[in-house]
């Protein structure tokens, strides 16, 4: 529903749209139903009359200032609110009737893909009988990922609560370390911010304040359930949790920790942000390919890997020779499954042995065939 790397896997291309607010293509669009992947959420209809619609169009087909050169504008908004990949129900006062978001990453030729979010919100009409009355309508177009995720976490903070729990559904877990009431006291959604910027990589969110106050808690948690696959570390705000750091480490060898040095909590979401982009989190999910050229490990045969970014299908790796430390540990296949996948989606075999290089500053592996 939010996660940004199952929308830009559902790319879609640009639908023809309308050519301004009297075309017939709009008739594709009275009293349509957008109905949503939530349960107990009423669907949304749209109403039938003509100009209702050509004042919706008016509202979402011109860009703003700052995106007047955008030729692929109108087709992105259109395709968004009628083919789109996701539908978001969103909070409205009580008794303002319904308002939601269509979304998609929308594919126009001879552009880069954009992610298209259609806002409209809808109010009851005047009777039982009556027709329903689009109160308002927006558009926000984005091309770059960062600005993606941006307004991604922005929908997930203001979508129903039912909606935020639903996509969290078989959800990766993360852990974000850092905060206190300080934080709280200057933003007090803070959290939800937080479990934004997660949720937007394909992570739920747990959040844990002031851990050097509960190390062994939290020790205790981390090793009582299944382990966490990123583990983000508010530096400034997380005093005395390296022992929490080396216990994750020890658990999870294929865990990523992200470190996040800024002092602000805004600008330590941000880094958040582009850290987990640079992760490969936002990535379309696809399973690596094999070259043509490729040869199968034989029996006994041992091989090194590093690891490129994560994927939900197993972490992407690629052959890299020997780092020579010589400081492997043990055999890490139960605590780094994600890292034995990539092996096994790389070489088409799963590895009997996998180990970790203790010394190597990213994800170095050695696999025994």
């Amino acid at each position: 529903m939010f996660e940004l790397s199952a929308l830009r896997a559902a790319c879609v291309p640009a639908a023809r749209h309308p050519d301004d607010s009297n075309d017939p293509l709009l008739a594709c669009l009275s009293g349509r139903d957008f109905r949503f992947a939530v349960p107990a959420v009423p669907a949304v209809r749209l109403p039938r009359d003509p100009q209702s619609l050509a004042k919706l169009w008016d509202a979402i087909a011109r860009p703003p200032a700052d995106h007047r050169q955008d030729a692929g504008w109108p087709g992105a908004v259109w395709t968004a609110l009628t083919a789109s990949a996701s539908r978001v129900p969103l909070i409205v006062p009580a008794g303002c009737g319904q308002e939601f978001a269509a979304l998609a990453v929308v594919e126009t030729a001879g552009q880069p893909s954009a992610l298209s979010i259609v806002k409209v919100a809808v109010a009851p009409g005047a009777s039982r009988f009556s027709q329903p009355v689009i109160h308002q309508a927006s558009a926000v177009v984005a091309s770059e990922l960062d600005v993606m995720a941006e307004h991604l976490e922005k929908l997930f903070v203001g979508a129903i609560p039912r909606a935020r729990a639903e996509s969290l559904r078989g959800a990766d877990h993360a852990m974000w370390i850092g905060g206190d009431s300080r934080v709280a006291a200057a933003d007090a959604g803070w959290r939800d911010q937080v479990e934004a910027v997660c949720a937007v990589m394909g992570l739920r969110a747990e959040i844990i304040e002031e851990p050097g106050r509960r190390v062994r808690t939290v020790e205790t948690a981390l090793g009582a359930a299944a382990v966490p696959s990123h583990l983000l570390v508010w530096q400034r705000m997380c005093r005395g949790a390296d022992r929490l750091i080396t216990s994750y480490q020890n658990l999870a060898p294929d865990g990523e920790i992200v470190i996040l040095a800024e002092a602000a909590f805004p600008d330590a979401l941000v880094e958040a942000r582009l850290a987990l982009i640079e992760l490969g989190l936002a990535e379309r999910v696809a399973a690596p390919m094999v070259d043509d050229g490729h040869v199968a490990p034989t029996a006994g045969e041992e091989r090194f890997y590093v690891k490129v970014r994560g994927c939900k299908a197993g972490d992407v790796l690629t052959l890299v020779p020997d780092c020579g430390h010589e400081q492997w540990g043990s055999d890490a296949r139960r605590k780094a499954p994600r890292a034995a996948k990539g092996v096994e989606l790389l070489e088409k075999v799963r590895p009997k042995a996998l180990f970790r290089c203790a010394k190597c500053t990213k994800h170095r592996w050695r696999a025994r065939f």
